[in-house]
């Protein structure tokens, strides 16, 4: 079943800043609709600047209206540093700037409606592309994923913390040299493309809490860059890693997986309808640090090979079917935690471990081995019966002659 998320207009959902209406903010003054009105004159006069100076042509003539300060804010390499001065939509106009390497239209613009397809001819983009943590409503534009395909020296696509609906485009997977892959705290549906295999430079993929569903595709496998340590500035950066968390995604967990060597920070499958067994391929991600699959339909034992993740520090598991003991691996592995770890250590609750599979959940087909008959005591061979008197051979006695008084 989709999850809804209702968020009433004007609010965020962050998982890094309190959530409060963006009219409550402290550095909005009252005089709101005078103050919007200024950052739009202002943000006009910024793209002549920037187209001027950007295209081919002819300057446009520097504006004697403008502060000189508030100039810097576009420069010939990138677009962002506006702050709280701009709201409204995101021009159109910003796709004729096609020298610009980066984009940061972050946090504080408070930018409405849509992400314009526009901006798909910003080819020379290479350095970072961010728009998160604005109120953007439309789809993602598929112009964006062939745009960036040949971008090198590639940090970040961050469109986290919007409105945007719709699926990930399978364009997407253009974006082979890109490092980290932030659409979280969206309303995005449909499947994870299976093209998102392609990025193979990615080290953070966070698609956390959409509404993303169906089955994981057997590509994310590929994605063997993945550590999650990439820059502490991005969304989730020194956090990161592969964090699906919060979706509708369904049937098994891919044991491809367990490929993902290279893992260092977080694998989050939490809040989702998996169902199937853990793999056991996940034993093999030896240096993750976190793994959180709790509040799903997973069935069976806790695979033995869990009990490989040497450098584990964090396991939930709780909410699950769940059964059978513990193995012996994995306790060995909470024993060995740092005093300062343990609280994030949870498998047991709302599970049924230390209780046999076929009588905890016998609905999911698990059955018992057949208690095996103990074999029956050795019996002495008895002894052959005497014969009876009937049994014994009979002689047949001869007819006598005939005597002299039996003669005629």
């Amino acid at each position: 079943m989709a999850r809804t998320t209702n968020r009433p207009a004007g609010w965020t959902s962050s998982p890094t800043r309190s959530m409060q209406p963006r009219n409550a903010r402290s550095r909005r003054s009252g005089a709101s609709k005078v103050s919007r009105a200024r950052g739009q004159r202002r943000w006009t006069l910024l793209l002549l600047i920037a187209v001027g100076s950007l295209l081919d042509g002819d300057a446009v003539p520097f504006p004697t209206t403008l502060p000189v300060a508030e100039t810097t804010a576009l420069d010939t390499r990138s677009v962002g540093g506006f702050n709280d001065l701009y709201t409204g939509t995101i021009p159109t106009e910003l796709g004729l700037l096609t020298k610009v390497t980066k984009a940061d239209l972050e946090h504080y613009c408070e930018f409405i409606g849509p992400l314009p397809t526009e901006l798909g001819t910003l080819s020379m983009m290479h350095d970072y592309f961010y728009v998160q943590s604005n109120a953007l409503t439309s789809t993602l534009p598929t112009q964006l994923g062939g745009a960036f395909a040949d971008m090198s020296e590639w940090q970040g696509f961050d469109v986290s913390l919007n409105w945007l609906t719709g699926p990930i485009p399978t364009q997407y997977g253009s974006m082979t040299k890109i490092d980290a892959f932030y659409a979280s705290a969206n309303k995005l549906t449909g499947r994870v493309p299976s093209e998102l295999g392609l990025m193979a430079w990615v080290q953070d993929v966070l698609l956390f809490t959409n509404s993303l569903s169906a089955t994981l595709p057997t590509q994310l496998g590929q994605l063997t860059k993945i550590s999650g340590d990439t820059d502490p500035s991005f969304s989730g950066g020194g956090q990161g890693g592969l964090d699906l968390k919060n979706n509708d995604f369904t049937s098994a967990v891919p044991t491809e997986l367990g490929r993902l060597t290279n893992l260092k920070q977080r694998l989050r499958l939490n809040a989702n309808e998996f169902s199937s067994t853990i793999p056991s391929e996940l034993g093999l991600l030896t240096a993750t640090t976190y793994v959180g699959m709790s509040y799903n339909g997973f069935t069976g034992a806790i695979p033995t090979q869990i009990g490989s993740m040497m450098a584990i520090e964090a396991l939930y598991l709780p909410h699950n079917a769940l059964c059978n003991d513990i193995p012996t691996q994995v306790a060995a592995l909470s024993t060995a935690l740092p005093s300062y770890t343990t609280t994030e250590w949870n498998i047991d609750s709302g599970n049924a471990l230390g209780t046999p599979c076929c009588e905890a959940y016998p609905e999911h087909n698990h059955t018992c081995a057949p208690t095996a008959l103990p074999s029956p005591l050795p019996t002495t061979p008895r002894p052959s019966p005497l014969p009876t008197l009937s049994a014994l051979p009979t002689t047949s006695v001869p007819t006598p002659s005939p005597t002299a008084t039996d003669l005629p």
